[in-house]
């Protein structure tokens, strides 16, 4: 009976040993895999925060209907200048730019250039950074002369309309949770995701959550979003831009 006993006891004493080694592991690697999404996280809010895009000028060529924006980095990290979104009339173009170097460095300025064949004396332009944050510039651009920086000029026509894909349909404050609360709906072709949008109050990047839950935003859809850190009754400035620049306000 004592020997019984003994291996009873040591069987269970081992079961305890192995289920916590297990248990051990599996927390661990649950918070390596948290500790690495807030890291992905607070890296994408580092970002945005971070960047800035100013349109200084523009000019357009009548002969080759190549429309060029000068724009400067006015952030203060280095953007990729092969990863950012133009939109002119509310259509997205292909680019060049020039210099021609893909490093794009804080308080450098380059030379974007489109094909424009939309027939428009005014002209509304919009660079997307890949983080979200975008510059605008409207109206009547200057007359392009032959100084035309040294580019492959070979650029691709406007591929399908962007414009209002997105409206922002209310808009409210709820002051006690200091919550923007705002519905849109998506009104293009495809299918959206709400946890890749950049959501900016009076030109400031916030975090924000989203109902329904789901991730992925349907056309026709409309879905509810809470805007974190908004307080007073005054008018908000609110723009919605997507992983591909398209943006509402």
């Amino acid at each position: 009976m004592g020997f019984e006993t003994t291996v009873v006891i040591s069987i269970f004493f081992v079961s305890i040993l192995v289920l916590g080694t297990n248990s051990y592991a599996v927390m661990s690697s649950s918070n390596d895999v948290v500790t690495d999404a807030e890291d992905i996280k607070y890296e994408l809010q580092y970002n945005k925060l971070n960047s800035g895009v100013a349109l200084d000028s523009m000019t357009f060529d009548n002969e080759t209907s190549i429309l060029m924006v000068q724009a400067t980095n006015s952030g203060s990290i280095v953007l990729d200048s092969d990863e950012i979104s133009i939109i002119v009339g509310g259509y997205l173009l292909n680019y060049d730019y020039y210099p021609e170097t893909a490093k794009w460095y804080p308080g450098e300025t380059k030379i974007f250039a489109v094909e424009d064949i939309s027939g428009s004396n005014s002209k509304r332009v919009k660079i997307v950074t890949n983080s979200g944050v975008s510059g605008y510039i409207a109206g009547v651009p200057g007359s392009g002369d032959s100084t035309i920086p040294a580019i492959d000029w070979d650029i691709d026509p406007a591929e399908g309309n962007t414009d209002e894909i997105i409206t922002i349909d209310s808009m409210g404050i709820d002051n006690p949770n200091s919550l923007l609360i705002i519905e849109a709906t998506n009104h293009g072709d495809s299918t959206l995701y709400a946890d890749e949008l950049t959501i900016l109050v009076d030109g400031k990047v916030k975090l924000y959550s989203y109902l329904p839950g789901t991730r992925t935003w349907y056309s026709g859809d409309t879905k509810t979003f809470r805007i974190e850190g908004v307080t007073g009754i005054t008018h908000k400035e609110v723009q919605i831009i997507t992983d591909s620049g398209v943006s509402a306000s």
